[in-house]
């Protein structure tokens, strides 16, 4: 940034923001040094531009040796200076290295508590000045009023300015006065010989060698570090800080967001920093981007914030400063929304000439005399709305504020919650019971992130306080209050809504959405009474609008809100249903909670079953994609429509990629519906909301902006209008369904007569070239009526113009414009016909000379066609937002659209995945039946390059395996990779995509189950052992037969006895449920005890060994196989892991030797058991068994090394 000051073309400020804060508390000066050397430098360069280019900068030395930086804030130009400036001076180069905000700091460091500068953006020269100083009694002195023509206004300069030349010539510079003298030399004569000339260079050659040891020897000191005003303050310090109220941060109602500010403290400054620090005081935890003029100021604090983290530099004066233009608002609120900052949008709600009136009106004090301020709306990570300011970003990625309460029943808890979409006006409402292990409200976290959590102090138990500690330890936190009139409950939230948004009773009570009229008592015909097993959830509803309210976004995101009803994946959706019948009934989703979603990386940005099926061309077509995925349907019906729709895209590869190129520009419809919704709101438009009252002085530009994307968004509904003709040919149900009209029987609405109204509502060219909505003709009454008063005007004009041609007897021209139009401009030749009814204004000379004059009917038609222009301009400036809101009144149909080309867009994504694929297969999907199976041939991964995949397939519950297959093999044999592989592809299915499979044949499963990798959690104080175990109970609690289970090396994290022990357990459990299960395992004994076992099945992971009864392990050779194999694998190979490592051979031989004596005292007491068993019974029983005992024999004389 700039750091000169903003000046008039004579040099000298006129406005400067060190004058507004003349009445901060006093600080040491001598520590403040909020400026560089180098940064001195360039300010003296610019500050120097005098009358005609002539004075030149001031020495950076003089600027950074001056002891009074009020003098240096107000840039005076005292009589020494004056003199100082016509010296010859050594010329300092400067790198080409500013920011492109490098011009702003000129402009914006002035006196913000009236700032009537650039009022007017579209007229540079009526900048006004201050009619109130600071203090209240200084006056502007202006000179001669500025010509038309005149290119540079006239130098203006305050009392101030000249007390402040006074002090200027005593205690500028620290230097002494013989110094300042002995460098402060006559310039070169205009006039005299060569050796004077030469004489006078080397002079001033000794003196810009003594200004250089100047500079050299004071810049050491420049680099101290700043200590700002605020840093000092000491109601801002650790253990003096309080909140609004009073409270220390350790007071159990301590509310971080707000500040106690002393009043003795707000009386002591001026008007616009006083108003800074009320608004800080009420918003502590924001960033306040402070409108002064055009520009957006940070003080104190805030901008030590813009330097950090915006790269903003400080500007120049006693107190922490920096800022930015106005039209940068978007890029810099979303930089620091990103890094987690709430940023506050303080906008002017009045200029100068509206405070004026206001004061007028009262009996003011010298607070009253400032521009009002309001904050318009608070943003962060949670609350992004796009208004006019913001552009829609490439994030496709929903931004969830969730509120949650908790109702702590000891064991167990019950949660409201609601989470919303800001950005759409989606909100989720529901409640619900959760274990101990809070699985569904993990489950809902890991389907719906959010970026926000609400919630009440001190209301939540331990559980869920540890995974707002786990879970959500990286996203934002806002506690609401739990006591007080702020306090949120279900009844008072029925009751806003009933007052605001819809009626309490009556013949008006459908007005209520379906979803929040199914929370409200049966007994209660106001619907202000809450269901009992709804309040919960209406609680949280309640924080969420609290919190919206208290952002300022109530009125821009509830009279768009959506509700729908959220119910957590695994729960029935029937209420009070027989145990008995309970067990038949089916999900019409697969369940997938949050241990599978992490486990499987379902859902990611690398390497994710997401990432990999993410072919989708629109953001709403992507958002789509990640709900299937979350929830995949138990709907044979819809998973047979989407195959067969899959399979026609792949059969017309024209058309597939016809639709991709239609869909890849399409911009994100859902959000812009939201925000030209948003732009109709007519609560926000009138006088109920501080953004109605703002002063945009890039107002011109956003309303381009605003009628550009509306176009686009006609355009691009325009282009999905050919969707029915290219698919007219279509067969399958589901496609002609989401691409033909009503009345060939789709569901794809017709927008035809929609879209015709707005094409022709305006002139398109005319309002993208200067964003105002001119409408055709017959569109709007008011407007029609305007136009036809102007045009009686102009007639009017005509008929007087064509008298007074007749009088003159030649032609007569109008002449000027704005305030001056009219004027009669009659040749010189005619003008001795005037008479004294006619007014002098002015003449023209040259070849064709002529006058202009007004008269008493010009002025009078001049102020019609004024007070018409002004009926117009308001009817223009409510028109837009009535165009607007006349669109969104078409919501259904525009969602309608979108919902259809959003689910035409993921089937497209589908099928362009499978194109891409080696081996692809419709997989046949069964209803489920006695004894759920699936039949898999040569499935490969489907987020690994086929290529080099060696593809598996298996078969569970099937007549000739059954549904529990133990997995051996040996390490990194591929059996986590084959469990993952089952289950993303028992995942695609049922999405009704083709799959990477030879063949596939399944019947559907209601839910995924999976205990995959090893890992402790440290901040739960989970070991690993107690991980496994809380999956393997969530499995044994909630698995049906119809689930799939995977399981990997249950046991691991306890001792072998103990961990043998539980993994028998639970696999006799999973095989008497008869789910299908994938149970791998390094525990051998578990073969021995089921390998008779007809409920279970034994596989393993193939591979080749070579040198495998050699006595040297070193020397023992695996070869991976990576193919599902009937049987068991007689050991896991961990020596060969080893040596794969990298583990020293030494070692692995010690191993080997100790691994051969503890198998060979299992096997001796193996067989002493046996031989005791053989004692006993038949005498062909004991000869069997006794044969057996030959096999275990062989094994021990293997055991000796």
């Amino acid at each position: 940034m700039s750091k000169k000051l903003n000046t008039s073309a004579g040099g000298t400020p006129k406005n400067t923001l060190f004058n507004y804060f003349t009445k901060s508390p006093v600080v040491d000066k001598n520590k403040l040094t909020p400026n560089r050397a180098n940064e001195s430098q360039k300010e003296n360069q610019r500050n120097g531009n005098g009358k005609d280019g002539q004075k030149e900068s001031k020495p950076a030395a003089k600027r950074k040796l001056s002891i009074s930086p009020s003098t240096a804030a107000n840039g005076v130009d005292s009589e020494e200076e004056e003199e100082i400036g016509k010296l010859k001076r050594k010329r300092i180069i400067l790198p080409e290295s500013e920011s492109e905000e490098e011009e702003y700091e000129s402009k914006s460091e002035e006196d913000f508590s009236d700032d009537g500068s650039e009022f007017e953006p579209d007229d540079s020269k009526e900048a006004a000045v201050s009619e109130e100083s600071d203090s209240g009694d200084d006056e502007v002195e202006s000179s001669e009023p500025e010509s038309e023509e005149s290119p540079t206004p006239k130098k203006r300069r305050t009392k101030s300015a000249k007390n402040h030349n006074n002090n200027n010539n005593n205690n500028n510079n620290n230097e002494p006065l013989s110094k300042k003298t002995k460098m402060d030399t006559t310039v070169l004569a205009a006039g005299g010989t060569f050796m004077e000339k030469l004489q006078q260079l080397q002079s001033n050659a000794k003196k810009d060698a003594a200004y250089d040891e100047i500079v050299t020897t004071t810049s050491t000191n420049l680099d101290e570090p700043v200590l700002w005003p605020h840093q000092k303050l000491e109601f801002l310090q650790p253990d003096k800080i309080k909140d609004k109220a009073g409270r220390r941060p350790d007071h159990p109602e301590y509310d971080k967001s707000t500040l106690h500010v002393p009043e003795k403290f707000l009386n002591s400054l001026s008007p616009g920093v006083r108003q800074w620090w009320i608004l800080k005081s009420d918003n502590y935890d924001c960033v306040l981007f402070f409108k002064v003029g055009k520009f957006y100021e940070l003080y104190h604090s805030d901008a030590d914030v813009g330097v950090k983290e915006l790269g903003f530099t400080y500007m120049r004066g006693e107190f922490a400063h920096s800022g930015f233009p106005e039209i940068s608002f978007d890029k810099m609120s979303t930089i620091l929304i990103d890094r987690g900052y709430k940023v506050a949008r303080v906008e002017q709600t009045e200029t100068p000439d509206m405070m004026t009136e206001r004061c007028k009106l009262i009996k003011p004090t010298k607070f009253d005399k400032v521009v009002a301020r309001e904050i318009c709306q608070i943003t962060d990570r949670g609350t992004q709305v796009f208004g006019s300011q913001c552009a829609i970003g490439p994030n496709h990625q929903p931004n969830y504020m969730l509120a949650i309460v908790e109702q702590d029943e000891g064991t167990w808890s019950k949660y409201g919650i609601c989470f919303i979409d800001t950005s759409i006006g989606d909100f989720h409402v529901g409640e619900f019971d959760d274990d101990k292990s809070c699985s569904r409200l993990l489950t809902l976290l890991s389907h719906h992130m959010p970026v926000l959590l609400l919630h009440e102090k001190s209301a939540l138990s331990a559980r869920t306080q540890q995974i707002l500690r786990t879970v959500l330890g990286g996203i934002l936190k806002e506690q609401m209050p739990a006591t007080g009139t702020q306090l949120c409950s279900a009844e008072k939230t029925l009751k806003l809504l009933a007052e605001r948004y819809y009626a309490g009773g009556g013949p008006a009570e459908n007005n209520w959405p379906l979803v929040l009229r199914s929370m409200q008592s049966d007994t209660d015909h106001l619907g202000l009474t809450p269901a009992d097993h709804y309040k919960l959830a209406l609680k949280a509803l309640g924080q969420c609008i609290h919190y919206i309210a208290k952002c300022k976004l109530e009125p821009k995101v509830l009279p768009m809100a959506r509700y729908q009803l959220y119910v957590p994946p695994d729960q029935l959706q029937l209420e009070n249903i027989p145990a008995a019948l309970a067990s038949t009934l089916r999900r019409s989703h697969m369940v997938l909670d949050a241990t599978t979603l992490s486990n499987l990386r379902i859902v990611g940005e690398e390497h994710s079953l997401l990432s990999t099926l993410d072919n989708c061309c629109t953001k709403f077509g992507k958002r789509l994609l990640h709900h299937w995925l979350c929830a995949p349907s138990c709907d044979l019906t819809v998973l047979r429509e989407r195959q067969q729709a899959i399979g026609e895209l792949l059969s017309k590869p024209d058309e597939l990629q016809q639709l991709r190129a239609l869909l890849a520009p399409m911009p994100d419809f859902e959000r812009h519906l939201a925000q030209i919704h948003l732009f109709g709101n007519k609560r926000v438009a009138q006088a109920d909301h501080p953004d109605s009252r703002a002063i945009f002085f890039e107002e011109k530009l956003y309303n381009k902006q605003k009628l550009r994307s509306f176009m686009s968004i006609l355009k691009g509904f325009g282009a999905l209008t050919q969707l029915p003709l290219m698919f007219k040919d279509c067969e399958t149900s589901l496609l002609q369904r989401l691409t033909q009209l009503p009345t060939d029987g789709g569901s794809f609405p017709d927008l035809s007569k929609q879209l015709k109204f707005f094409q022709h509502a305006f002139d398109h060219e005319a309002a993208d070239k200067t964003g105002v909505v001119a409408p055709q003709p017959g569109v709007d009454s008011d407007y029609d009526e305007v136009q036809q008063g102007i045009a009686d005007v102009e007639q009017r004009l005509k008929t007087y113009l064509t008298e007074q041609e007749r009088h003159f007897g030649c032609r007569v021209i109008y002449f000027g414009s704005d305030k001056k139009r009219y004027q009669l401009e009659v040749p010189e030749t005619h003008a001795h016909k005037v008479n004294k009814s006619y007014a002098l204004e002015g003449q023209v000379r040259g070849k064709k000379p002529a006058r202009r004059y007004t008269t008493a009917e010009t002025k009078a038609l001049l102020k019609d066609m004024q007070q018409a222009e002004e009926v117009r301009n308001a009817v223009l400036k409510d028109l837009a937002r009535r165009l607007f809101e006349k669109f969104s009144n078409h919501y259904e149909q525009w969602k309608q659209c979108i919902d259809c080309v959003a689910m035409l867009d993921v089937l497209a994504a589908l099928a362009e995945y499978a194109r891409q694929q080696l081996v692809i297969c419709v997989p046949e999907l069964v209803s489920a039946q006695t004894q759920p199976f699936i039949e898999l041939e040569e499935g490969y991964h489907p987020c690994v390059n086929p290529s080099t995949y060696i593809p598996n397939g298996l078969q569970l519950g099937t007549e000739s395996e059954a549904p529990l297959s133990l997995l051996t093999g040996p390490n990194m044999g591929g059996k986590s990779t084959l469990m993952r592989q089952l289950g993303l592809l028992t995942i695609m299915a049922q999405i009704g995509a083709h799959i990477p499979a030879a063949a596939c044949r399944m019947s559907l499963v209601d839910r995924i189950f999976t205990r995959l990798g090893a890992q402790d959690d440290i901040l739960a104080g989970h070991s690993t052992f107690l991980v496994e175990l809380n999956e393997t109970s969530l499995i044994l609690k909630h698995a049906t037969s119809n689930s799939l289970v995977l399981l990997d090396e249950l046991g691991r994290g306890t001792a072998t006895y103990d961990g043998t022990a539980i993994a028998a357990s639970v696999v006799n459990f999973l095989a008497s449920l008869k789910c299908r299960t994938l149970f791998s395992t390094h525990y051998h004994n578990l073969i021995d005890f089921f390998h008779m076992d007809k409920r279970v099945t034994l596989g393993h992971m193939a591979c080749m060994v070579e040198n495998e009864d050699n006595t040297d392990p070193t020397q023992e050779t695996v070869t991976f196989l990576y193919k599902y194999t009937a049987g068991a694998c007689p050991k896991s190979y961990g020596f060969n892991a080893a040596k794969l490592a990298g583990m020293s051979h030494g070692i692995i031989k010690r191993a080997y030797e100790l691994s051969k004596k503890v198998e060979a005292i299992a096997l001796q007491r193996k067989i002493t058991a046996k031989v005791v068993a053989a004692s006993v019974g038949e005498p062909k029983s004991k000869q069997d068994k006794l044969n057996n005992l030959k096999d275990l024999l062989q094994q021990l004389k293997m055991c000796h090394v």
